[in-house]
């Protein structure tokens, strides 16, 4: 990629998103429970599959994304150009979130996010307990348009699951995109702690819990803001929510329950991926992740250091390396 056409990127993606509001340095809470919120809903969606592990992931360890060998951790594959050469990449980091329309007659005030972890067999990474976490809230303008990024039932998908697009054939739909949909943040709510295992169940000396334990999957994780907090939602105004994980870190990640092909009316699944370029910038597999032919691509995988320039980042993809246009997140969305 020249570095024009980088330039160009990087200022499609300013124009993308409004400059966040400040970070609320008031104490949030995060709460595990059995059950969803049952009262002052005003947008929730509860359906999910019953397996795979779309994840919120901060994760110092880096992996190609490759079919092939490599001296260097590798799993799965690239994504594809249509001549069908498999580029490799560089996992990325993510932050995982929805879009939603606030229900109602009257405008309220946000006074809770509520996800669920998954039910795939890597719900909670070992890193993950007492990491930090925030919350990013934006309003969201625009009509969203499909983008099919060029595949077809001939083509397949050029990237998606089952990923394997030299044996096997992967819907097109797979690939798709949406474009066309502006996000201004409205603020960025800091303090979260993600609970440690006795939330769960778990006693605290027991260091090695399994990922796949069945304690952890399908609990609820409630993101309530402080009560000072003015976050205001207007009925049939358009939102999204994105969860972080603050810092990077060893094993640091967990899934969230969803429906890939969801069924949701109001929005649709969002994700920030990496340092926010599309497509990923290209790795060369055969060489060390730091070596100097590996820095635009092991910059393209991760967040910026700087979490104020990360929060700028939009929400968004363009079908590498994967997508969520048909997903939908189990959510709630409490108001006052």
């Amino acid at each position: 990629m020249t570095d024009k056409k980088k330039l160009f990127l990087v200022l499609m993606l300013a124009l993308r998103i409004a400059a966040p509001g400040h970070s609320q340095s008031l104490q949030g809470r995060l709460l595990v429970s059995a059950r969803p919120p049952q009262k002052n809903i005003v947008a929730s969606y509860n359906k999910y599959d019953t397996g795979g592990n779309t994840s919120a992931a901060h994760d110092q360890a880096d992996v190609y994304k490759w079919s092939a060998q490599s001296p260097y951790r590798a799993e799965g594959w690239g994504y594809f150009r249509p001549d069908g050469t498999e580029v490799p990449y560089i996992k990325r980091d993510r932050d995982l979130g929805q879009t939603f329309v606030c229900e109602g007659t009257a405008a309220k005030n946000l006074a809770a996010v509520t996800v669920r972890l998954g039910f795939g067999s890597n719900v909670v990474r070992p890193g993950m307990y007492g990491q930090n976490l925030s919350l990013q809230l934006f309003e969201v303008t625009g009509t969203p348009v499909l983008n099919t990024n060029g595949s077809d039932a001939g083509t397949g998908a050029y990237h998606g699951f089952p990923h394997d697009r030299k044996g096997k054939n992967i819907d097109p739909v797979r690939d798709d995109y949406f474009e066309g949909e502006q996000y201004k943040s409205l603020a960025v709510f800091r303090g979260y702690t993600f609970p440690g295992k006795k939330a769960f169940g778990l006693p605290d000396e027991q260091a090695g819990v399994s990922p796949d334990d069945p304690r952890l999957k399908g609990r609820y994780l409630a993101f309530r803001l402080p009560a000072a907090s003015a976050i205001r939602l207007e009925p049939g105004k358009r939102y999204a929510f994105l969860i972080m994980i603050d810092s990077i870190g060893r094993e640091k990640g967990f899934t969230l329950a969803n429906n890939y092909y969801g069924s949701y009316a109001g929005g649709h699944a969002i994700r920030r991926d990496g340092n926010g370029i599309f497509p990923p910038v290209p790795a060369r597999p055969e060489k060390n992740f730091t070596d100097p032919e590996n820095t635009a691509a092991l910059a393209s995988a991760h967040f910026p250091a700087d979490f104020e320039q990360r929060t700028h980042i939009s929400p968004g993809t363009n079908g590498y390396p994967d997508v969520d246009t048909w997903r939908d997140m189990v959510f709630f969305i409490e108001a006052r």
